[in-house]
């Protein structure tokens, strides 16, 4: 991506030489700050959930998107619809975009409405239940880094949207990331694109692509480098991922920790190693690679305590994670053995020939440990 373009000729009459000239919403040749690699990595897990629920993609679509903190910055990852709302211009306007509005949540320093043609900027949700982004000191202006495939581009809170959705940018942003910007069938769809916000860093003014960038860099420098230990790592997935050398990502540091090891996020060779000595302890093929009996046996290891319907804590937070591996479908992680863990439960001992009462003790806890 490039950082800062030349715009300006200035004629040397003395020398008769050409120079260029920045201007403030210039960009460099390459971007100074992290790569979308190092970002995608560091947001890759939800060390703490800041949303009440979650988010759809698109109005009546499923909700899958959690609001996450992890370090000082907040994340999550979704499409991207195209917002052309703010001034008219060629690009953004009535005819190009027939829910056109001309004007944005927040203004540029001028009065003016943001420009979405010329001004990357992201959208968040209106304040509701499920999530206030006020209280994580987000606000227009809050600098942003958002990450689609190999690149990154910098961008302000310039808009807000409903209350039920996420994923959405200005036109200028969808250009910055390669994605087509055409807010009448642009956009790209899947969770695919990583939004990381960075409370208390603020473009001044909001329109000042110079500074957004600068103290973006900055910021998500800082957030990649910040230190991520196992106490903060989070655990709790929808789904275990099969994993092997070279992933990256919030899975990858869980699985560091239920190894023993440091949470990099990256799948290395110490991890392979780590990953063959586990296998070989439960009696799994020593393949150094991560799928679903691995991840059942790491998720279960651990004392062995019966557990049942009305069973509360720890015990039954390692259940419903290592049921969720085994089964390959999601067991609501919350810590209560209710009926839906009961039945997970139920389900397990059938497939693994155990007794089916939805009772875990030292039997069905084996079965886990061992991988099955």
């Amino acid at each position: 991506m490039v950082r800062r373009v030349v715009v300006g000729l200035v004629a040397l009459a003395v020398a008769g030489l050409a120079l260029l000239a920045p201007t403030q919403n210039s960009q460099a040749d390459e971007l100074a700050g992290p790569t979308a690699a190092q970002l995608k990595a560091r947001a890759g897990g939800c060390e703490t959930q800041l949303s009440n629920g979650n988010y759809a993609h698109d109005s009546g679509g499923s909700r899958t998107v959690a609001v996450c903190r992890s370090g000082d910055a907040v994340h999550w990852t979704a499409d991207f619809d195209v917002d052309c709302d703010g001034q008219r211009t060629t690009q953004c306007n009535e005819n190009t975009d027939p829910s056109f509005q001309p004007n944005t949540s927040w203004n540029q320093s001028d009065g003016r409405p943001l420009n979405s043609a010329g001004l990357p900027f992201i959208v968040v949700p209106l304040s509701s239940t499920i999530w206030n982004f006020r209280t994580a000191g987000i606000d227009g202006a809050t600098v942003a880094a958002v990450v689609y495939g190999d690149k990154v581009a910098y961008a302000v809170v310039g808009d807000q949207g409903p209350t039920g959705i996420i994923g959405e940018g200005s036109y200028k942003l969808a250009q910055q990331l390669g994605i087509n910007p055409n807010p009448s069938s642009g956009g790209v769809s899947g969770a695919v694109v990583t939004y990381i916000l960075f409370p208390g860093v603020s473009s001044v003014p909001i329109e000042n692509q110079t500074d957004a960038l600068t103290k973006g860099e900055a910021a998500a420098t800082a957030f990649v480098n910040s230190t991520q230990t196992c106490a903060s790592t989070n655990l709790d997935f929808t789904a275990y991922p099969a994993l092997q050398a070279g992933s990256t990502g919030g899975a990858v540091r869980a699985a560091q920790c239920l190894l023993g090891g440091t949470p990099s996020g990256t799948f290395d060779a110490p991890t392979t190693d780590a990953v063959k000595a586990f296998q070989t302890r439960v009696g799994l093929p020593a393949d150094g690679l991560i799928g679903a009996k691995t991840w059942t046996a790491l998720l279960s290891a651990g004392d062995q305590p019966t557990i049942r319907n009305g069973s509360t804590g720890t015990a039954v937070r390692r259940l419903q994670r290592s049921l969720t591996a085994a089964l390959g479908r999601t067991v609501i992680i919350d810590s209560q053995f209710g009926p839906a863990t009961e039945t997970a439960a139920k389900d397990y001992q059938r497939t693994r020939a155990l007794i089916v009462d939805g009772v875990v003790g030292p039997v069905t806890w084996t079965a886990l440990q061992s991988g099955k």
